[in-house]
């Protein structure tokens, strides 16, 4: 069984622990020495060391890979240091901030014959897998992405949340040929809602709207083909039925993206080929994010 670090124990960090538990041993967890933390692991994974030094970590020759769940701010100089440390690296979107910074671990990474993994779940979520077939089979012509919720405020909007979404679009659809930005508003940071239209070389087109001031909860993906319409609701794919005029259950899911996720990156570095194509995808998210950070100078709390 493989040996992975995990670095960083805040509310998704734990559940990358509790999820990679499942595929691999966890003998040490670096965090920055909070007494709640250290309780949690020694309730819940007792085997498991605690540490608030990550050279525990990248010094061990056991250890296969590093798992890291910390702040976007310092994913860059973490997975640099793993992977100098001949370590396979899974890491949170987004991957870096600036696409130098991705270039740079992508160049080290190829050299190293070390596996890059960024962590954009909802790709391992088996309701996208349907959608991917769904555009194979039907071609989607339309895309409308909807996403409320409260907070959080100290990081990036861009990077925080839009980062989800463009790895949906960009994994169907490609690269973006156009761009537009449109109905920011700002309430806590500079901007805490916006519209984004993206338009694609075969005339897909997609728009997404987030909004992190919201009393409530909702994620929706509406999604139009040349045959039919549906509705990505959670667990749940609906499918327009014309006849009935109403929406029908098509596809339901039956597996954690995370847990799918976290076996995948598993899988990847069980083999005997690098793999960083997410790393190449969280590259081309990282670009389009710093064309509109450079446009918007957008601040945090």
């Amino acid at each position: 069984m493989k040996q992975i670090g995990i670095i960083g124990m805040g509310k998704w960090g734990k559940n990358l622990i509790r999820e990679f538990a499942n595929f691999a041993e966890i003998p040490i967890c670096v965090t920055t020495g909070n007494q709640e933390n250290r309780k949690w692991i020694q309730k819940k994974f007792p085997k498991t060391k605690f540490s608030t030094n990550i050279n525990s970590i990248l010094s061990d020759n056991n250890i296969d890979a590093v798992v890291i769940a910390t702040p976007i701010s310092t994913h860059y100089t973490l997975i640099k240091k793993s992977l100098e440390s001949g370590k396979h690296v899974f890491v949170e979107k987004p991957m870096t901030q600036t696409v130098t910074q991705a270039n740079n671990l992508i160049k080290i990474a190829k050299k190293k014959k070390l596996s890059l993994f960024v962590g954009h779940v909802f790709l391992h979520h088996q309701i996208f897998k349907k959608i991917q077939k769904i555009h194979e089979r039907e071609f989607i012509v339309n895309m409308n992405s909807e996403w409320k919720k409260f907070g959080t405020f100290n990081e990036n909007i861009f990077e925080n949340l839009l980062s989800h979404e463009l790895s949906i679009n960009l994994t169907l659809f490609g690269t973006p040929k156009r761009i537009t930005l449109i109905n920011e508003s700002s309430f806590i940071t500079n901007i805490d809602s916006f519209n984004l239209e993206l338009f694609y070389e075969k005339n897909e087109r997609s728009n997404i709207s987030i909004d992190r001031i919201a009393n409530y909860k909702k994620k929706l993906i509406k999604i139009t083909t040349k045959k039919n319409l549906y509705i990505w609701d959670d667990d749940k794919l609906f499918k327009l039925n014309k006849k009935s005029k109403s929406f029908q259950i098509f596809f339901k899911s039956t597996k954690s993206p995370l847990f799918l996720e976290c076996k995948n990156f598993i899988s990847n570095i069980s083999g005997k080929k690098s793999v960083i194509d997410s790393a190449i995808l969280a590259k081309n998210i990282v670009t389009i994010i710093s064309k509109i950070n450079n446009t918007k100078k957008v601040k945090t709390q």
